[in-house]
């Protein structure tokens, strides 16, 4: 059977696969980077190039390899360099022999690209995106829960456990009455988890590269990172959200991009691509709903989160918001993050003992 290969996001690798079963392909994704993927794409890119960029450039080798026919990913408008990411990536294909043709997901008429390709029956198509939606918003109230009970778990990584329980049903489910029963299972699975009542966790939210805030292996497991130091994180990046400022759904929403420029204006009144304005916006609102911090995430020579840190700079000092700057390449260290996170914590925890 054909193949497509997908991007890693994390746990909507889940809802991605059922994405493109009506295009009659085996999806080919993985939920997170691999170090021999990163590899490969380290070696085959610039090396000016950022690590999501290395990191989608090995993921693509390694599905035409294994011997995928098709790759999809994301596309972009405005000045971040992801517009001319999936030109790049084919280039670096064909110049290396493989047969591996990359679609994008782009804004050049009604249809994408790849939809035009493989032009499913509509009916069946309709039902894949609706089971694909309802499998995003799973994967998000799932995220929800994680971020919750893993800073109070009792025993470390049973949130985690319960959480891969969570996914391996939700990929089970074909139908979205099946998908939709599932995700009501989430909330008395964690309810089960064993906590420690006693535990007040800090709160922070985490903003910037969405490769970097979903893929665990190139933000060296994160969200687990913190939430073992007792951090209760909110990723703001979740895909329902895309998808709905994608498709102008829920124009005056809680995330929506009007909300969010509006939130931002004042600090921030032009778009400079990727999600800047997103990282802007959500820090703001942290600041003004009471948590304890931010960690910003970057790849070294992202010009849109690059662009925007003095920017959250000044909001840290307009609010005293504390703002932890993390940036990544290929050449990060895990002992090095590790350290940072834990002295980030231990300064949030004096803080909050000082206004008490």
């Amino acid at each position: 059977m054909t193949a497509l290969a997908m991007q890693p996001w994390g746990n909507y690798a889940v809802a991605l696969a059922a994405s493109v079963e009506c295009l009659r392909v085996s999806p080919w994704t993985r939920r997170a980077t691999t170090p021999e993927t990163l590899r490969l794409g380290v070696e085959a890119s610039p090396e000016s190039a950022c690590l999501p960029f290395k990191a989608c450039t090995g993921h693509f080798i390694k599905a035409a390899m294994e011997g995928v026919e098709y790759g999809v990913m994301v596309n972009s408008r405005g000045t971040c360099r992801l517009r001319y990411y999936r030109e790049a990536h084919q280039k670096i294909l064909d110049e290396r022999g493989w047969k591996l043709r990359i679609f994008g997901l782009g804004y050049d008429g009604i249809k994408p690209p790849l939809i035009r390709h493989f032009d499913p029956d509509p009916i069946p198509f309709l039902q894949c995106c609706a089971r694909a939606q309802q499998k995003t918003l799973a994967v998000d109230a799932l995220e929800r829960e994680v971020w919750r009970v893993r800073a109070i778990e009792a025993n470390r990584g049973d949130a985690t456990r319960a959480m891969e329980a969570c996914l391996a049903d939700l990929d089970r489910a074909r139908t979205v009455r099946e998908i939709r029963a599932c995700a009501r299972t989430f909330a008395p699975r964690f309810a089960a988890v064993p906590t420690d009542s006693r535990r007040v966790p800090l709160r922070v939210g985490l903003v910037g590269e969405a490769t970097l805030l979903r893929d665990r292996f190139l933000n060296h497991n994160l969200e687990e990172q913190l939430g073992g130091l007792g951090v209760e994180v909110s990723n703001f990046f979740l895909l329902g959200d895309e998808m709905r400022n994608i498709f102008r759904i829920g124009f005056f929403s809680r995330n929506s991009r009007w909300t969010l420029r509006r939130i931002a204006r004042p600090y921030l009144d032009a778009l400079v691509g990727g999600h800047a304005l997103e990282s802007v916006a959500h820090t703001l609102r942290c600041a003004r709903e009471g948590f304890d911090g931010i960690v910003h995430v970057a790849p070294i020579g992202c010009m849109p989160e690059v662009s925007v840190r003095p920017i959250l700079q000044r909001i840290a000092r307009d609010t005293g918001m504390p703002t932890l700057e993390l940036s990544f390449d290929e050449h990060t260290s895990s002992v090095g993050l590790t350290t940072r996170l834990e002295a980030f914590t231990d300064v949030l925890r004096q803080r909050r003992e000082r206004r008490a």
